[in-house]
């Protein structure tokens, strides 16, 4: 370990060239990038302050910071207030392995894929509703929020789920993706604080960085956030928000108890927070469980989305909110996408009126009921938490393991998986997990096929010498 003139610790002091040919803050870029690829810089390592480094370089102190965030945004390095700069858990990982792969051979277990295997029986089903279509509703602008009809649809619709809600509470977005993009860019500035499971969703994480709203991680059990670390965090952080999945948390499958959501709901109200509740996947619970929101309503914006339940195609999700919010978040809406369609918003509300939707949630539920069932039979010995119904799975891998690597050894054999470093809020944690779509397969053959190549593949995997590339 080397020391500074000021007497600063230095554990990596990079080599870069100085013939001018590139400028400095590039050429430091390049030699961190190239120190990944060789192994020097590993995932989780803490970087040098920038001043530190710089004075080290005898170079100017701005072009360190010009370089690390760069390197950030290249998803080399993650940068964690109050802690430092850390190389990323994913370090260089391009996002094009969250979408669907171009070569037709590949079988994914990657994205959270609303089983397409349905489409036949839901395009039935459409076919069923497109005679009552009100056009002279669908084919006219309408207010951002929604129209009142199909908002009182979805307010009675989300009974089911237990959240009762009037209709004048009801915000229609084009998804959750847009629903929450709303919500962050209305309600919370540059700066904020939100409170996240140290697991959460990649479309928060991105569009937290996009707007420089701070994630705060706290962590959790396989019964989901723990309370006295949220209480810990929140007089420590003075977070603005939470945000949570409740059922069938992605990517840990984790759904709370009655008692940790009740639990959740007091530290809510006592901290005076904004809870963002995702029901994405709560379709997907066979028997439903009251939401938290229901329990802080005055303090909660609930998300239920449709795309999963139904299909991508209709784009439709809905918030629930209180008085004071609804106006804020409708002149949100007004400003970003003006409104969602009222001619898939029509068909949804159709669907709901009419029983249909329920009918395709009981059929989805059916066909993961079998492929979680075929999941729990081929994936013997490892530690997985029990989720009978859930589009995914979570597993946790011996300690040996690295989990990045198994992304591309999987990859290389043609079946796409997540690394839940995709997922991780933080610089690195602690125990090797991935994230394996059930629901992302065309057919259950094809699921079994790709489960059998990933138990083969985590059975013998024996961890590389050589380090990963940086793409």
């Amino acid at each position: 370990m080397k020391l500074d003139q000021y007497g600063n610790e230095i554990g990596w002091i990079p080599e870069i060239g100085t013939s001018g040919d590139i400028p400095l803050y590039q050429a430091l870029v390049q030699a961190i990038q190239d120190d990944i690829n060789k192994g020097i810089l590993m995932r989780g390592y803490k970087m040098p302050p920038q001043r530190v480094l710089a004075n080290q370089l005898g170079i100017n102190h701005g072009t360190v910071t010009r370089a690390y965030k760069i390197c950030e945004e290249k998803g080399l390095v993650k940068g964690i207030v109050g802690k430092g700069t850390f190389i990323a858990a994913s370090p260089g990982l391009p996002i094009s392995l969250l979408t669907d792969h171009k070569d037709t051979d590949l079988i994914s277990l990657g994205m959270a894929i609303p089983l397409y295997e349905c489409n036949p029986f839901i395009e039935t089903l459409i076919k069923q509703v497109l005679d009552s279509m009100d056009y002279g509703l669908t084919m006219t602008y309408c207010p951002p929020e929604g129209h009142i009809k199909h908002r009182y649809v979805a307010a009675n619709w989300l009974i089911k789920y237990k959240m009762k809600v009037e209709a004048e509470n009801i915000i229609i977005t084009s998804g959750t993706q847009n629903a929450l993009s709303i919500i962050l860019m209305t309600l919370f500035e540059k700066g904020d604080r939100i409170v996240v499971d140290e697991y959460t969703y990649t479309g928060l994480i991105s569009l937290a960085a996009y707007m420089k709203v701070i994630l705060v991680p706290v962590f959790g059990d396989e019964e989901g956030m723990d309370i006295e670390e949220l209480k810990s965090t929140c007089k420590r952080e003075q977070p603005k928000g939470i945000y949570i999945m409740s059922d069938y948390q992605n990517p840990t499958t984790v759904t709370l108890s009655v008692e940790r959501r009740k639990a959740l709901a007091k530290v809510i109200e006592d901290n005076n927070l904004l809870l963002m509740e995702d029901a994405t996947f709560s379709f997907s619970l066979e028997k439903k469980i009251k939401p938290i929101s229901a329990y802080v309503p005055q303090q909660s914006l609930f998300i239920m989305g449709t795309s999963k339940a139904i299909s991508p195609a209709f784009r439709i999700s809905y918030i629930a909110a209180p008085s004071s919010l609804v106006e804020k978040l409708s002149h949100g809406l007004n400003n970003i996408i003006w409104m969602a369609s009222p001619y898939t918003s029509e068909i949804v509300s159709l669907l709901q009126s009419t029983g249909l939707y329920e009918r395709i949630e009981e059929v989805k539920i059916q066909i993961l009921k079998v492929r979680n069932k075929r999941f729990d039979e081929i994936m013997t010995g490892y530690h997985v938490l029990p989720a009978p119904t859930s589009c995914y799975r979570f597993i946790q891998l011996p300690g040996s393991y690295d989990d990045v690597e198994l992304e591309y050894l999987a990859l290389e054999k043609g079946v796409q998986i997540l690394s839940a470093n995709r997922f991780y809020v933080g610089s690195k944690p602690e125990k090797p997990t991935i994230r394996l779509a059930v629901s992302a397969p065309n057919t259950l053959e094809e699921l079994e096929t790709a489960l059998n190549i990933i138990k083969e593949l985590l059975d013998n995997y024996r961890k590389r010498k050589s380090f990963y590339p940086v793409l």
